[in-house]
């Protein structure tokens, strides 16, 4: 997210962020980088969704943050 950020500024303002900008290889190298790390950024979200689909039971204890009690093993 990090290079996503820093390579989105570089390619936003080359001229003001001279140095950002050299320091990813030039404005087009930055557009490459900044690609790449928007690509990955993307497949990490698409990857987990699909996940998600795939096992719908994992969903609550992610969010509540560990197992979601069974309300039948409840007395």
């Amino acid at each position: 997210i990090v290079v996503a950020i820093l390579s989105g500024l570089a390619i936003w303002k080359p001229v003001q962020l001279q140095e950002l900008t050299w320091l990813m290889g030039g404005f087009d190298a930055a557009r490459v980088v900044h690609f790449f790390a928007m690509a990955g950024i993307v497949g990490f979200f698409v990857v987990h969704i699909l996940l998600v689909l795939i096992v719908p039971k994992t969903l609550p204890p992610m969010i509540v943050g560990g197992a979601v009690p069974d309300a039948e093993a409840t007395p």
